[in-house]
């Protein structure tokens, strides 16, 4: 056996994004609240998208602001373009910056309305941003 460790990361973004009756903010944080205080340290919890695209996640700053989460838990935060990297660097409680990246032109079409080639660029100017910002990336 080795000492190499495996990082669990809970994702309720990914369930709550997909949901079409929208969850009110209180509950969202309730149920983070919930995970932290079960021991997860690693939490997909916002996506800072246009609210028309997903429009369950348009609460996600107040989300983050209402949870003020302890500074060992890494929030990662979703985001497709600058705009959003700026929203989930002004929370102040995104440690983590998630960006969505294929080499399937499909999908990156249809969930950024990006090619490869701008995905690409746009990824590198989210980097500078976080890195900037002294925030992961994945």
């Amino acid at each position: 056996m080795t000492n190499e460790t495996v990082k669990l990361i809970e994702c309720p973004r990914d369930a709550w994004q997909g949901l079409p009756k929208q969850i009110p903010t209180e509950l969202k944080v309730r149920y983070l609240r919930s995970l932290i205080a079960a021991g997860f340290q690693h939490l997909d919890a916002a996506s800072f998208v246009s609210p028309k695209a997903v429009p369950q996640m348009a609460d996600s700053e107040a989300v983050l602001a209402q949870l003020a989460p302890p500074n060992d838990v890494e929030i990662i935060g979703i985001v497709v373009n600058e705009k959003g990297a700026e929203r989930a660097i002004a929370t102040g409680a995104v440690s983590t910056l998630g960006y969505p990246c294929s080499i399937s032109e499909t999908f990156l079409r249809r969930n950024q309305n990006q090619s490869l080639e701008e995905n690409l660029a746009t990824l590198e100017e989210i980097r500078e941003q976080a890195e900037a910002s002294g925030l992961q990336m994945v």
